[in-house]
């Protein structure tokens, strides 16, 4: 149950014009290998280089059924590669010009992990982010807080920063706190 919602989620993200565009390509090898070829070689058919008429239903449904998926797969791709925050174009281009699947192949080891709302989120805008993330994709949000005087990586509840020695909170230091900056030894 667990796999096959999971698969409906992933058919889900094919946009509808890939579903358009595999459902007329399917129609053109259709109409190429069973009215075309007949009518525009029809001493193939006198000669016997052509299957018989049944035969040739089932290669066209068969390749109708192929080009269609692959139109399908193709739109996939370029849909993942938007929410994985990839080039979206150049994956697309990739896979429909490297021929014998090699393109998808390379797809789908090299592609990007999964940015799901399950990851972290920015507190900020709310985007989901990678576990790696320093900074929030969308709005540039830090995740890991660091000294505006030196840059290095601070707790967000230090007020002053153990490497400089400058403070590091927007507001004034709390009373019995101190008032300049600590001496260096």
């Amino acid at each position: 149950m667990n796999e096959q919602s999971r698969f409906r989620r992933e058919v889900a993200i094919i946009p509808n014009v890939a579903w358009v565009l595999a459902v007329i390509g399917f129609v053109i090898v259709q109409i190429c290998l069973l009215v075309l070829l007949p009518h525009f070689a029809p001493h193939m058919h006198m000669h016997g280089e052509m299957p018989p008429r049944s035969l040739m239903g089932l290669i066209s449904f068969v390749g109708g059924v192929f080009f269609g998926c692959f139109i399908l797969l193709v739109g996939y791709v370029n849909a993942d590669t938007k929410r994985r925050g990839m080039n979206s174009l150049l994956w697309t281009l990739l896979v429909i010009f490297i021929p014998k699947a090699i393109g998808f192949i390379a797809y789908f080891l090299l592609r990007k992990p999964l940015l799901v709302p399950s990851s972290p989120q920015c507190p900020k805008c709310g985007a989901a982010t990678g576990p790696d993330f320093r900074y929030c994709p969308k709005c540039g949000y830090s995740f890991t807080p660091s000294c505006p005087q030196c840059g290095r990586p601070i707790a967000a509840d230090y007020a002053w920063c153990p490497y400089c020695g400058k403070g590091v909170a927007a507001s004034s230091p709390a009373p019995g706190g101190p008032v300049a900056s600590p001496q260096t030894t």
